[in-house]
């Protein structure tokens, strides 16, 4: 039996809430759903942006109708050349590696993730790689967070576009079966059409006992 709270949703900062927007615009438009947004150190969104892999149009300076379209190279792409690098870049999932790449040439001095997503684990690991890149550390990383906000922000990224099989595969293979189930059933179901039309809090709301069950398997599992 769950508890009827949700302190880790309404704990959430604006810059987060606004992620999880992005990212909530990108799912029920069609495309994956992850929303990044780029903050100064007081805290001040300087750019925010969803992933649009599916659109056909996109804001003037982003990217859509590519594999390169995610999130976070949009959020990156909206930010001035030589700007301070003193950045924070806060993203709903944990960035593939491109956008760790990206992240990595950008000015981003921190970096935030909700969800987990365990094909790019070890992926913004570059300062090893040569004397060169040796010179700075890469940004820190905080999360991805293992509770029912975590497992939703991964959700929003599985309910969309359907993943080729290798890539399920992959994921069932380093644990994300009981995840990926759900999506399966939350698609096939009717839920997220269902959902579609309000709110991405309304949303996690409505998915939360699901989500504390998932939270709960993986967990026993050692995920």
């Amino acid at each position: 039996m769950h508890a009827a709270g949700q302190d880790g949703w309404d704990a959430l900062d604006e810059i987060w809430r606004e992620a999880f927007r992005q990212a909530w615009e990108a799912t029920v438009t069609g495309n994956i759903g992850v929303g990044a947004v780029v903050s100064d150190d007081t805290g001040r969104i300087v750019a925010a942006s969803r992933n649009r892999v599916t659109d056909r149009e996109a804001p003037i300076g982003e990217l859509a109708g590519t594999t390169l379209a995610h999130a976070e190279m949009n959020a990156l792409a909206r930010l001035p050349f030589r700007a301070p690098r003193t950045l924070v870049l806060t993203t709903t999932l944990q960035p593939c590696l491109q956008c760790a790449a990206a992240i990595r040439m950008g000015p981003i001095a921190r970096v935030r993730v909700a969800g987990a997503d365990p094909l790019w684990d070890g992926a913004g690991a570059f300062s090893h790689l040569n004397s060169w890149l040796g010179r700075r550390s890469d940004a820190p990383v905080e999360g991805p967070r293992r509770d029912e906000v975590g497992v939703f922000a991964t959700l929003l990224a599985r309910v969309g576009p359907g993943a080729r099989d290798h890539v399920e595969e992959g994921l069932r293979a380093r644990g994300e079966g009981p995840l990926l189930d759900l999506a399966a059933r939350v698609r096939a179901d009717g839920t997220v059409d269902k959902l579609r039309h309000g709110s991405v809090t309304a949303a996690f709301t409505a998915l939360r006992p699901d989500l504390l069950d998932v939270v709960d398997q993986l967990r026993r599992s050692g995920t």
